[in-house]
């Protein structure tokens, strides 16, 4: 693996990373080992290989992207997703401003990636999912830990649709002014309206339970990654609050 990285331990360095990476698309790997190492998240012990993020195994989905946003996007995931890869290349239009992307987003056990492939920069930062995790570990749950996740971000059941032939349970995020179409808890159409900014993005072709090979969630060869420490970044803004 030839790809470097920096350690950001400062706010305003923080800021510098934002200037790397393009608009990000709409919603907003190193090889883990075969046991992933739990993390020591505020005292408390949590492991991502304790859940299963989806319903499925593993798959590979293709997106459209429409609206105030064109283009395609491709998922892959395997180890129940655990360990994602998400390419997306797309254009954005508001007004007279428009911004092409071309990003990949990897997850994979602990960590998250996201790769500007065009300027060959990147970040790195802790799994976000760990996070909700910790949240979620004094509470009693009898639910599937994907839809606690999605409950967790505010999801409210609004109905049921097809997309792409597969049966989705809607939910509206009310904080977000987005809904989606969740399936195996995966998200195979979502639609946001923020600002007048309206991208709506949806499942065309769905492989399900396919061999991905791992070689997909590791971050390119030649790419400068930034580290980030969110945990370091939130101890400054609450000094900073205060």
């Amino acid at each position: 693996m030839t790809f470097q990285i920096l350690k950001i331990l400062t706010l305003s360095s923080y800021f510098l990373i934002a200037l790397l990476l393009t608009f990000c698309s709409n919603n907003e790997k190193v090889d883990a080992p075969e046991n992933i190492p739990s993390v020591k998240t505020e005292e408390v012990k949590i492991s991502i290989t304790d859940q299963k993020i989806f319903g499925i195994q593993s798959g590979i989905i293709e997106y459209e992207i429409t609206g105030s946003q064109t283009g395609n996007k491709k998922l892959y995931f395997d180890d129940w997703g655990r360990k994602q890869a998400e390419f997306s290349n797309s254009t954005i239009k508001v007004g007279k401003f428009s911004k092409h992307s071309n990003l990949l987003k990897i997850t994979n056990g602990d960590w998250q990636y996201i790769i500007n492939l065009e300027k060959k920069t990147g970040t790195k930062r802790e799994n976000p999912v760990l996070r909700k995790m910790y949240e979620l570990s004094n509470q009693i749950n009898y639910n599937d830990f994907g839809e606690q996740l999605v409950l967790i971000e505010g999801g409210v059941k609004t109905g049921n649709e097809d997309v792409a032939g597969k049966n989705c349970t809607i939910y509206h995020f009310k904080n977000k002014k987005s809904k989606s179409w969740i399936w195996n808890w995966i998200t195979l159409k979502s639609e946001s309206l923020s600002g007048g900014v309206h991208i709506t993005v949806t499942a065309k072709n769905i492989m399900e339970n396919v061999s991905v090979p791992d070689s997909v969630f590791n971050p390119p060869k030649n790419i400068l990654i930034i580290e980030v420490d969110l945990e370091d970044l939130r101890n400054q803004e609450v000094e900073i609050g205060n």
